[in-house]
């Protein structure tokens, strides 16, 4: 949802004039207008919402009425796109309450003079605040597996989308994970426990990822694969997943009846190291020098529920730090333990055929 403008009201009459003129402003701003109670997606509502909250540009809320779920909803706008990125709208601003009077609001009256005014004014507030320079992200939860897969896969898509000439030649793509994204697989069987959409955003995931590495980008990896499948783990999916990462360090592909896509599989896994860690770690995704996904899960489940997204460049350069003095370590043990080039490809099989035989 690019250049979008997500609105947060009450659902209540009286609010149809000012919905409408929200839509108009944003329009006027080249800005997608989205209203949360208006999505046609199946599934629960929070995480479409919070969802639509982190790729909109701007965010509108109107408080009126201090109507508890609005107040909610900011709350969470505040904390992913930071209080530049929010309008807030009132009619009420002398008993607005005390934590929101430092942010940016537009005081209007819901009579037709102030409805005229609120027309005039509102496109300057979306544009300061859909332009401003604040960086975005600096503290932000994203709760939620889908949502957290959508914008990795937005995130990858840009990374894709603003690539030079030069392809991604320059570009550096850290993760630390049990298997990790390319070793997602189409032969995966069906888990209905999880969201619909949510397994065809795991493929997405790994498409786009491996579309920047054939575009030129690297890929460092830190793995530490499950080494016992527990039935809450779904030792199904994990065994596809083994067994894909274990044929793509072989030279080959999984997938059947695509060409291209078994093609580009062979040439990603070039740009790619991977090195083995016993250490136990939270699942980490650094996208460049522009954003990194810290997810947390409870024990073997699917997904992660809560994903801590960070932007500030000082935090940025200090995880990356750490993820290369990581890398560089779990390389050395490995050739050290398994000379001379740490054997991953055997440590895998080995890991393999324990966990599948627990």
């Amino acid at each position: 949802m690019d250049k979008a403008c997500f609105s947060i009201m009450p659902f209540a009459d009286g609010f149809d004039d000012i919905d409408l003129i929200i839509a108009e402003s944003a329009a006027e701003c080249g800005l997608q207008y989205v209203r949360g109670d208006r999505r046609l997606q199946p599934g629960s509502i929070l995480p479409q919402i919070l969802h639509d909250i982190g790729r909109a540009s701007v965010v509108v809320a109107d408080i009126t009425g201090h109507n508890p779920n609005v107040f909610y909803e900011l709350g969470i706008a505040h904390q992913i796109k930071g209080p530049e990125r929010v309008v807030i709208l009132t009619q009420s601003a002398n008993t607005s309450p005390y934590d929101v009077h430092e942010f940016r609001q537009l005081d209007y009256r819901n009579n037709q003079a102030g409805r005229a005014a609120l027309r005039a004014n509102l496109p300057q507030y979306l544009r300061a605040a859909a332009d401003t320079q604040a960086d975005q992200e600096i503290w932000s939860v994203v709760r939620g597996r889908l949502p957290r897969t959508r914008l990795l896969v937005r995130d990858l898509q840009r990374l894709l989308d603003n690539a030079g000439p030069n392809g991604l030649q320059d570009t550096t793509i850290r993760i630390v994970a049990g298997l990790g994204s390319l070793a997602i697989s189409d032969h995966e069987p069906a888990n209905r426990t999880l969201e619909e959409g949510y397994a065809e955003s795991l493929l997405a995931e790994r498409n786009t990822l491996r579309k920047t590495l054939v575009r030129g980008a690297r890929l460092k990896a830190i793995l530490n694969p499950p080494r016992r499948f527990a039935e809450s783990m779904h030792p199904e999916r994990l065994r596809a997943r083994y067994e894909r990462l274990i044929r793509l360090l072989e030279g080959n592909s999984d997938i059947a009846g695509d060409p291209q896509a078994v093609a580009d599989d062979v040439a990603a896994m070039k740009q790619c190291a991977f090195v083995l860690s016993p250490v136990p770690m939270t699942n980490l995704f650094i996208i460049g020098e522009s954003v990194a996904y810290e997810g947390m899960k409870r024990g073997g489940a699917g997904g992660y529920e809560m994903t801590h997204c960070e932007s500030n460049v000082q935090a940025l350069r200090e995880h990356i730090l750490q993820f290369d003095s990581l890398f560089d370590h779990s390389l050395r043990d490995m050739v050290r333990t398994h000379p001379p080039d740490g054997r991953l490809l055997e440590q895998l099989r080995i890991f393999y055929r324990e966990a599948s035989v627990c």
